[in-house]
Parts: structure tokens; C-alpha cells; sequence
């Protein structure tokens, strides 16, 4: 029965609501379609509605997302596309016979099941509807429309068909091969030639100062109370209440808890937000619950026990902060090995590239000299090897009619790669299923490329008029 709603939702969530919003002050009209405004209340019933469903399909949902702009936006343009489609169907004056409604019905598996020996339970399927807070003419004219709309979007993407000869030349171009040859600069190989100044580093470690910083720490004082597999739990439930109640009504001290229970105060220093160093996963200092309480407001500036938390079943821990250091900036002369480092590294990068570059316009005079490159392979698009994306199309603008031919791209480790195209060939074979893959690719963007020129054609007509922006 699930199914019924999400056969006919979409319909009365985009076109259904405008009905009711008519009086809505001309101030909360986002867009008009064909005249008729998308208000901001529709749009925030339909956010909301589209919300639950992807909470229903993730099981969580970040509000932040769901409140932003661009979320509004993207549900705002489904609302106008289901407009248009509205408005097309009504100029094309489209219609559902009777005989082809009941052959779409027939399709849904709740519906088909109340056929009996060839005749339909018409009074189970008004139940069936009602179970759903339907009625047969409102579910069976949101069907319509469904039915409707499907035809004009399939009459769309009928037209959408990718050209064989397109995708021919696309899988041509894929395929083609080029032999490479490389030179590589890398910026490891210039370490040696370069010697950062006391004011190259000062200057870095000032312009980025915010990467060296010593974290938020504190030092701890803690004690925790663990139930004996053997011990009564109704014992253990009366020590862990007067646990609670002396740490949080003696809060300047965990002494006097921890000789009442005969506890031990553990301490531990250097704790930051993301625990203790060190430690185990398992550690009470490693426990998030514990980290917020310790970190709170409260238990930094007024040296309070924390509140007792149950870590798990049988495990009560109270804390105490006894000293804070907050955030700051390390000085240089503490990280001045990793500051030369970053510097030395950034100005072998600089170097490598400009060697390379020099090397390239040398080698663009004369591209036959092959020295230093590495032995020649063959690359395609179909199959890269080791070439990234930026060099393989460095590679496949080559002019095939201007052998050899040198060009460069960016390396992964920040120097220059020189590429020496010498041959272009096609493979001796084609791959049929990458191809039959190629075409079916070119096909779907053929008709996207025609659904947006269609939905803007369509808009047109209708006269889409923005009138207020979302926030």
C-alpha cells in the first residue's frame, strides 16, 4: 500500500499545493509559471517533505544541508520543471483513455491482486485507497497525470538519440594510441641546490603560522568507580549514587569520594580534545562523552568535579580539571627542522619546474634530441598507464602531423614532466564492450543536451519569471 503513496506523492507535493496558497502575499512569490507563483511556503512544505524522504532513505540528515541555499534552490527547480510539465501537458492537450488507465493499474502489484477470476474487487480497492487517505478520483487523476507526463518526457527523450557516427569518432579518439617518452623534474632532485635564508623561514612560519600551533590541553584528575562481576547490583546501584551525589556536592576536590569508596585518584596530563596520547581506545580519556565534559566551560575556568558519567554498564568515572593550557602558537626555533623542510621543499618545486620549462623551449627547437627520456610506451585515453589527466591531454594535442613533438604537465610531486610524442597508430583491436559502453554514453548525453533545450524552450512559452531570490 506504501506504494500507492509514492505512485501519486510527487503530483500533489509539486502541483497540488497552490490551491491553498492563493491569498499568500505577492512578498513570499519565489517564481511564476504560466502566471501562477511558487510561494516560499510551498517551497519550504516541499524541503521538508523532500527532507523526511531522504532521511527515511539515510537514516540521518544534516540540518546545515537541508537549510542551505543551494538544497532550496535544486528543490525550487524540481517545483518549476514540474510546472512546465504541467503547462505542457495541457497545451498538448494530452489524454488517458480509460482502457489505458486500467492496463497502467493493472501494473501495480496491490492492484492486480484484487482481480479474482477475471473480475475486480472494486470494493476492496476503494478500502485499499482509503488505508492510504485516498479516493479513487484522486488517485486516479494523479495517475492520469503521471501517465500524462511520462508521454511528453519519453516524447523528449525519443528525440534524444545519440549519433552512431558521434560515437564512433568519440571511441576513435579514445582509442587512438601515441608512443611517449618522458623527462621527469622532480623537486627531490633539487633539495641539494637549494639553501632557504633566516628570513625564508621567518616569512613562512609567519604566513602560516596557523599550522603550527601547540593543541588545547589539559591536565586531569580523575576517578571511577567499576561494578565487581560479583557484587550485588543493587550494592553497586548505592555506591553509585552516593558517587554522584559527594562529587557533585563537594565539587572543589575528588578526596573526599574517593576515601568514602576507597577509590584511587588517577591523573593524567597533555589530554587535548581528541583524548590521551597514548592510550588505549577504551581509556575513560578517550571516551567522547568524558572529552566534552572535561573541556566544558565549567570544568576549565571553575576547577569543578565534573558531573559523574556512565561510561558503560558497571563503569562510573567523575573528573576534575587541574590545569589548562590553551591554544598556541608554537615558537619557530621548536619546529624550525619541519619549517626548513616546507620551505626547502617549495623552492626545489620552483626550481624543478623552471629547469623543466627552460628544458622544454630547448627541446621545442630541436624535438628530435632524445637524451635523458625514459624508453618509449604507448598511451590512450582508454588506457593512461601512469598519465594524469592533465598530461594526457597535454599528450593528445599533439599535432599528429608534426612528429616528434614535445609538451609538458604539471607532476604529481609539484615539478614538470616533458612528454616526447614520436608515433600515433590505432590498435590493431577494438574493444566492442567498452565501445557499445562509449555510445551508450554519448547517447544519454544527447538527451540530456535535449531535455535542457526542450525545458528551455518550455519555460519560454510559459513565461518563467523570477520574482524573489531564496534564502
Amino acid at each position: 500500500m506504501g506504494l500507492l503513496l509514492l505512485l501519486i506523492l510527487p503530483s500533489f507535493v509539486f502541483l497540488g499545493v497552490e490551491s491553498y496558497m492563493q491569498d499568500i502575499g505577492k512578498d513570499t512569490n519565489l517564481v511564476k509559471v504560466d502566471g501562477v507563483p511558487i510561494t516560499r511556503q510551498e517551497l519550504d512544505n516541499a524541503v521538508k517533505l523532500r527532507a523526511d524522504r531522504l532521511q527515511q532513505q539515510q537514516g540521518r540528515v544534516d540540518a546545515a544541508f537541508v537549510n542551505s541555499v543551494p538544497f532550496k534552490q535544486a528543490v525550487l527547480s524540481e517545483i518549476v520543471q514540474q510546472r512546465l510539465l504541467a503547462y505542457e501537458v495541457k497545451a498538448l492537450k494530452l489524454a488517458i483513455s480509460p482502457e489505458a488507465l486500467a492496463r497502467d493499474l493493472t501494473q501495480v502489484p496491490e492492484i492486480k491482486a484484487l482481480y479474482q477470476n477475471g473480475k475486480f474487487d472494486a470494493e476492496r480497492y476503494k478500502q485499499l485507497l482509503a488505508s492510504n487517505k485516498l479516493t479513487v478520483d484522486q488517485f486516479e487523476n494523479g495517475r492520469r497525470y503521471e501517465l500524462m507526463t511520462r508521454h511528453a518526457l519519453t516524447a523528449v527523450v525519443a528525440t534524444g538519440i545519440g549519433s552512431r557516427k558521434v560515437a564512433e569518432q568519440v571511441s576513435i579518439a579514445y582509442e587512438t594510441e601515441r608512443e611517449v617518452q618522458a623527462l621527469r623534474f622532480s623537486p627531490k632532485d633539487f633539495l641539494s641546490k637549494v639553501s632557504p635564508s633566516q628570513q625564508d623561514l621567518e616569512s613562512f612560519y609567519q604566513g602560516n603560522i596557523n599550522a603550527y600551533q601547540s593543541p588545547e590541553q589539559v591536565d586531569v584528575e580523575f576517578v571511577m568507580l567499576t561494578a565487581d562481576a560479583k557484587a550485588d547490583i543493587n550494592a553497586f546501584s548505592e555506591k553509585a549514587d552516593l558517587f554522584a551525589n559527594m562529587a557533585y556536592e563537594q565539587p572543589d576536590s575528588l578526596k573526599p569520594v574517593a576515601d568514602r569508596l576507597k577509590l584511587s585518584i588517577q591523573s593524567a596530563k597533555n589530554v587535548t580534545r581528541g583524548g590521551l596520547r597514548g592510550a588505549g581506545a577504551d581509556h575513560p580519556l578517550n571516551q567522547p562523552k568524558l572529552l566534552a565534559a572535561i573541556f566544558s566551560d565549567d570544568a576549565i575556568k571553575n576547577r569543578r568535579n565534573i558531573e559523574a558519567l556512565e561510561l558503560a554498564p558497571g563503569k562510573i568515572v567523575s573528573a576534575r580539571v587541574t590545569a589548562h593550557s590553551p591554544q598556541a602558537a608554537l615558537p619557530l626555533n621548536a619546529v624550525m627542522a619541519e619549517v626548513k623542510n616546507q620551505v626547502s621543499l617549495r623552492m626545489a618545486q620552483d626550481l624543478a619546474v623552471k629547469t623543466g620549462q627552460d628544458k622544454l623551449q630547448a627541446l621545442q627547437k630541436n624535438p628530435n634530441e632524445a637524451t635523458g627520456f625514459t624508453g618509449a610506451k604507448w598511451v590512450s585515453r582508454n588506457k593512461p598507464t601512469d598519465l594524469t589527466a592533465n598530461a594526457m591531454d597535454a599528450v593528445m594535442s599533439v599535432n599528429a602531423q608534426q612528429l616528434p613533438a614535445v609538451v609538458s604537465a604539471s607532476g604529481n610531486d609539484g615539478g614538470l614532466v616533458i612528454y616526447r610524442v614520436t608515433k600515433i597508430q590505432q590498435p590493431s583491436q577494438v574493444d566492442a564492450k567498452l565501445r557499445a559502453n562509449q555510445a551508450r554514453q554519448v547517447a544519454d548525453l544527447s538527451t540530456q543536451s535535449e531535455a535542457a533545450t526542450y525545458f528551455e524552450s518550455v519555460k519560454q512559452r510559459a513565461g518563467v519569471k523570477q520574482i524573489n531570490s531564496v534564502k
